[in-house]
């Protein structure tokens, strides 16, 4: 702040260099009551707060995403023969690792893609994105719950649970 005298004629600054407090201006930059207890009066009616388009569709968009990503980081894993995958992935994409390898990119890349692009058209606030994700996702657990252990997926089917309740909800909010 620079050393300047607060006396007549001389302009006080503030730090940010902005308006400061004059008595006679009739409030504040916030509309509040000034130091003088006036308050400014608006020009006009107030502009509603509007929430920006597509706000719902592009929050919940992003399961997809995780979807897409933990289903990603499973392939790597499966294809570099780890003991362990994540739950939330896709389970389409578990296939032996003993399968042949353009066999089990390919089927990768689509699912990961489909996801991927499904995660896009969310964001954007498509229903017909969550509806086919929805089903999608469904015949995945169905795969997971048709699997000749069911029991060695239990977290796998509880996550799915939560993504598909989790979808349903954000295609009921999208207009």
């Amino acid at each position: 702040m620079p050393d300047t005298p607060a006396g007549t004629g001389v302009k006080k600054e503030t730090v940010y260099g902005g308006p400061g407090a004059q008595p006679n201006a009739g409030g504040t930059v916030y509309n509040g009551p000034g130091l003088n207890g006036t308050t400014t009066q608006s020009t006009g009616p107030a502009r509603p707060v509007q929430p920006r388009a597509g706000a719902t569709g592009s929050k919940s968009g992003n399961v997809f995403f995780l979807i897409a990503a933990f289903s990603a980081i499973n392939a790597v894993l499966i294809m570099s023969k780890a003991p362990i995958v994540f739950a939330l992935g896709l389970a389409i994409t578990r296939v032996s690792p003993d399968s042949p390898l353009g066999f089990v990119l390919l089927l990768n890349v689509i699912a990961i893609g489909t996801f991927a692009a499904l995660g896009i058209f969310a964001a954007r606030g498509a229903k017909a994105a969550f509806l086919i994700g929805l089903l999608l996702y469904a015949g995945d657990a169905v795969i997971l719950l048709l699997s000749p252990n069911p029991a060695l997926h239990i977290v796998s089917i509880v996550v799915h649970g939560i993504f598909l309740f989790s979808i349903f909800k954000a295609y009921r909010q999208v207009n």
